[in-house]
């Protein structure tokens, strides 16, 4: 899905960056199947999940749409992915393009955290690879990328000690992504997560998922649901999230309002402490505020 490429206060407040090369590089968001309106000669697929499933009947649905994309490739195109997920199978058939597994590429070491990130480097390599890029330069390009904003960003320390991390995540995969890079990083700290769920539908038909997800850390914050593009569905709510959650860990509250998260962690962390602030809404805020105590 798409995302900003580019740190907020750079002065670009965009994910465009223009490039003078022949190179066009799009991050693709298979949302109501916008991405079959793109002609492409080269289709990275990190993964396909339970997504969007406001629009898409079931994850068959959001197949069926992968792989209308991939066909879309031309003979001498190439699909660059884990061809041994058993998700994309059916998305890889009958396709006439080259397949590339991105796994069989060498694990570079990173200066951001996470096993996802170490799957994207090596995606980016097959990519460089392909299109004649010298393994040294891109070897060194990927060593020294420090990461992107609302992908664990760094935002400062609160006058407690306790460190601040933002990210964009709002799938519960993606939140389990986030949540082992902050343990991969702080082994000895304990993890807060501040969560703000994006969409009705999202939250709804993935209850358990995010409720397991978020429930390995040492303590979680739910906010109200970010309605984003959607009308208030009454059948689910931030506490029934919450309850879910507590299912699996007691050490989750309810705190809707913004001043009061900032009020509740400024009493209560300290430098023993990493906060995550999570979602695709507005939740980044918080993460800014807290900084400024």
């Amino acid at each position: 899905s798409s995302r900003a490429s580019v740190p907020r206060g750079s002065g670009q407040e965009s994910n465009f960056i223009a490039g003078g090369s022949e190179y066009f590089v799009v991050e693709a968001c298979e949302y109501k199947r916008s991405f079959l309106n793109i002609v492409p000669k080269i289709i990275v697929i990190t993964n396909i999940d339970n997504d969007h499933l406001d629009y898409y009947k079931d994850i068959e649905d959001i197949q069926s749409a992968f792989r209308e994309f991939v066909q879309k490739l031309p003979a001498n195109g190439i699909v660059i992915c884990n061809p041994r997920d058993p998700l994309l199978h059916p998305v890889l058939d009958h396709t006439k393009a080259k397949i590339i597994d991105y796994t069989s590429y060498p694990k570079v070491t990173l200066s951001v955290p996470g096993t996802h990130n170490i799957l994207n480097a090596q995606a980016a390599q097959a990519v460089a690879d392909i299109i004649g890029v010298d393994e040294n330069k891109s070897f060194l390009a990927l060593s020294k990328f420090k990461g992107t904003w609302r992908r664990f960003e760094y935002k400062g320390h609160m006058k407690n000690g306790a460190l601040v991390y933002d990210d964009y995540a709002h799938h519960p995969t993606e939140i389990a992504a986030t949540i082992a890079a902050a343990r991969e990083s702080f082994p000895s700290k304990e993890i807060t997560v501040v969560f703000q769920p994006h969409l009705y539908s999202r939250t709804k038909l993935l209850l358990d998922d995010f409720a397991q997800a978020l429930s390995v850390a040492e303590h979680i914050i739910v906010l109200d649901i970010y309605a984003a593009r959607e009308l208030n569905d009454y059948s689910i709510s931030a506490e029934h999230l919450v309850k879910k959650i507590s299912d699996f860990n007691k050490n989750v509250l309810y705190i809707p309002v913004f001043k009061d998260i900032v009020s509740t962690l400024s009493k209560s962390k300290g430098e023993k402490d990493v906060i995550v602030t999570l979602g695709a809404g507005d939740i980044y805020k918080v993460s800014e505020n807290l900084i400024t105590l």
